[in-house]
């Protein structure tokens, strides 16, 4: 058997409510107007500060021992004025990105370099000394290339 989480009317409902003015469960066979005790359970919600959902009605409802359906309570809950909430936005899908392959990068052009190059300078200015002694090193050896 799983449990069952709590909702917000289970935790709200003792505080909220009087236990005189919670109603008892319905009989089997007495008469039941279902969309007026989904209204009245409404008006408690928003009577509390809270805000209808649906199946917090169904629920409260059922311990009642009163059946009703997800869309017969949005219906009712439509009709009285009670806004639904609104969706959250999906963000704006990106195109796919194509896989990365396996082989070697391609060599970058003169003009870009990658963090693996600055990475590499760095180290090479480091063992050398100075940027402007490795820059004339650099002169040297293109002159000679």
């Amino acid at each position: 058997m799983t449990k069952k989480a709590k909702t917000d009317l289970e935790t709200l409902e003792p505080v909220h409510l009087a236990p005189e003015t919670v109603p008892e469960p319905i009989a089997d066979h007495a008469k039941v107007n279902k969309s007026e005790e989904i209204r009245l359970e409404a008006r408690r919600i928003l009577d509390a500060g809270g805000s209808p959902r649906p199946r917090d009605i169904i629920e409260v409802l059922k311990s009642r021992g009163i059946e009703v359906v997800s869309p017969q309570v949005s219906q009712i809950l439509g009709n009285m004025g009670v806004e639904r909430r609104p969706r959250k936005k999906k963000r704006d899908a990106a195109p796919p990105r194509p896989p990365r392959a396996a082989t070697a990068p391609t060599p970058p052009s003169d003009d870009a370099f990658t963090l693996t190059d600055l990475i590499a300078a760095k180290k090479f200015v480091e063992m050398i000394g100075s940027p402007r002694r490795a820059m004339s090193l650099l002169d040297a050896l293109d002159k000679l290339s």
